[in-house]
């Protein structure tokens, strides 16, 4: 650690994260950034996670083990012992380039109260994401004073939808005690509620170029996959209803409306034909905006012509029937 560099607090909640763990811890203590402490907070993994993860204890890498209660609650006990300037939340399964909290700590010194936020690649298991190209997002990132516009823009305010993932911000801590903790009654989106609190709370955005995250995607592990659980999606209703209401507060600009919109109208999707009472509730939300989203595309060509002419609550029951019957 160098004493005289900004403390940068590195929280890590894990969940059976045996097989990543490993990449992941070696990604922070290679840091180009030397003034770090990290945090790993096991949340009651029935694998090898806390094994691998205290081989790499020492009085910067602290390894900490609670029953399970879900990665909010893993994250708001990593903000009670931090004592950085800048706060890293960092998923078990990811990779940071080695430069990625120093170039964003650069940038932030000389923009202070503004948020950091980095390219990313999205990988599978086995690919090499060194050499891979960012995703879309790192296309579209922008330094911006405006931060209700950046809000609109990432949530579909301009016809297209875009993620920021948690691993790609660096926050201030300033903000983090401004903004409170993690909604820890959330399951899905958890950083996408916390982070427009973080995002509205701050001064603006400030990116760097290159590759400086690298996300993994594994089986099972993305909102998709997930959206088959009621208490999931409703995680993910109540959290856009927290988000709209931040934002709501700020404009109700027509691609406020639009954004939100796009949000609903993605959660019926993934509700559909499960949970019909979930779908008609976000519905009646896309009703009340006046606004009409785009349907993101659901499948080949031929669900794509079934959602043309019959709408997309029959190509999604199509698209359906075709897995079931290539299943058998």
């Amino acid at each position: 650690m160098e004493d005289h560099l900004p403390l940068v607090s590195v929280i890590i909640p894990a969940f059976n994260a045996g097989k990543y763990i490993r990449e992941t811890l070696d990604s922070v203590i290679n840091q180009t950034w030397l003034s770090l402490e990290i945090f790993v907070i096991d949340d009651g993994s029935k694998d090898d996670t806390v094994a691998i993860a205290r081989t790499y204890q020492s009085d910067h890498l602290i390894v900490l083990e609670q029953k399970n209660s879900g990665a909010c609650v893993a994250r708001n006990k990593g903000l009670s012992l931090s004592k950085g300037k800048y706060i890293q939340f960092l998923d078990a399964d990811d990779v940071l380039s080695q430069d990625k909290i120093e170039k964003q700590v650069e940038i932030l010194e000389k923009n202070p109260g503004y948020l950091g936020v980095s390219p990313t690649v999205h990988f599978m298991n086995g690919e090499d994401y060194m050499k891979m190209d960012p995703r879309e997002e790192s296309f579209w990132i922008h330094d911006t004073d405006d931060p209700a516009d950046f809000l609109i823009r990432l949530y579909g305010g301009d016809g297209e939808r875009w993620m920021v993932q948690t691993s790609a911000w660096l926050t201030p801590s300033t903000l983090t005690d401004t903004i409170g903790p993690w909604n820890e009654k959330l399951l899905l989106d958890q950083d996408g509620e916390y982070f427009a609190r973080a995002v509205l709370a701050s001064k603006g955005i400030r990116t760097t170029g290159g590759i400086n995250y690298y996300r993994r995607f594994t089986l099972g592990g993305n909102i998709s996959a997930k959206a088959n659980k009621i208490e999931n999606l409703r995680s993910a209703l109540l959290a856009l209803n927290l988000k709209a209401q931040y934002l709501g507060k700020l404009t109700r600009s027509d691609r406020y409306l639009l954004a939100m919109s796009t949000l609903y109208q993605e959660i019926a999707i993934n509700a559909y034909p499960q949970f019909p009472a979930l779908v008609a509730e976000c519905e009646a939300e896309v009703r009340k905006t006046g606004k009409k989203p785009d349907i993101p595309v659901l499948g080949g060509q031929m669900i794509e012509l079934a959602k043309r002419f019959f709408g997309w609550k029959v190509a999604k029951l199509l698209r359906k029937r075709i897995h079931t019957l290539m299943k058998n």
